[in-house]
C-alpha cells in the first residue's frame, strides 16, 4: 500500500515539475513567452510580383512597431521603406522587373519590449526549371530556395537591428 501511495506522489510530483517547466523554458531560452508574438517572414512571387509580409508566426499579434527595408542589389535606385505602428503585420509588393536581387531588413518591437531582426539577401528570378525565390539569411549564411507554388518561411529571430 505505501507503494503505490509514494507512485502516485511521484507521478503528482513529475506533472508539476513538467508543468513549470514549460512555463519557464522560453524566458530561459531568450524567447518571448508569448508564442504568437513570434513573427514571421514570407516572401512569394507571382507572375508579375513580388510580395514580402511580416506577421506573427503562431496567431495574429499586435505589434508596437514593425519596419521594412528592401534596397535592390543589381538595381541600386531601387528602395522601399515600410513601417507601421501598432500592428498586426505589414505586406508590401512590387514588380519582378523592379529588381531580381534585394537586401532586406527587418525589424520589429513587440509590446514586451522584445526586438526581432532579420537582414537577408533575397534573389527572384526564372532558370531552366521556372521561376524561384531564394533567400541568404546574413546571421547564419544559411540560404534557401523555392519554387512557386511554394513560398520562402522563415521565423525572424530574437535580436537587434544592424
Amino acid at each position: 500500500m505505501d507503494r503505490e501511495v509514494i507512485k502516485a506522489g511521484v507521478m503528482v510530483g513529475v506533472v508539476a515539475a513538467l508543468l513549470v517547466l514549460t512555463i519557464v523554458t522560453p524566458g530561459l531560452m531568450g524567447r518571448p513567452t508569448v508564442l504568437s508574438a513570434i513573427p514571421a517572414l514570407i516572401i512569394g512571387i507571382t507572375e508579375s510580383r513580388v510580395v514580402v509580409d511580416l506577421h506573427g508566426a503562431v496567431d495574429h499579434y499586435l505589434y508596437k512597431s514593425i519596419s521594412l527595408t528592401l534596397h535592390g542589389e543589381d538595381n541600386a535606385s531601387f528602395r522601399l521603406d515600410a513601417a507601421d505602428y501598432e500592428a498586426y503585420d505589414l505586406q508590401v509588393n512590387f514588380s519582378r522587373t523592379a529588381t531580381r536581387a534585394f537586401d532586406l531588413s527587418v525589424v520589429i518591437a513587440d509590446r514586451q519590449g522584445t526586438t526581432f531582426a532579420l537582414n537577408g539577401t533575397v534573389f527572384q528570378g526564372k532558370d531552366g526549371s521556372g521561376d524561384f525565390v531564394s533567400m541568404t539569411d546574413r546571421g547564419t549564411y544559411r540560404t534557401v530556395l523555392v519554387r512557386p507554388p511554394a513560398d520562402f518561411r522563415a521565423l525572424v529571430p530574437r535580436g537587434e537591428p544592424g
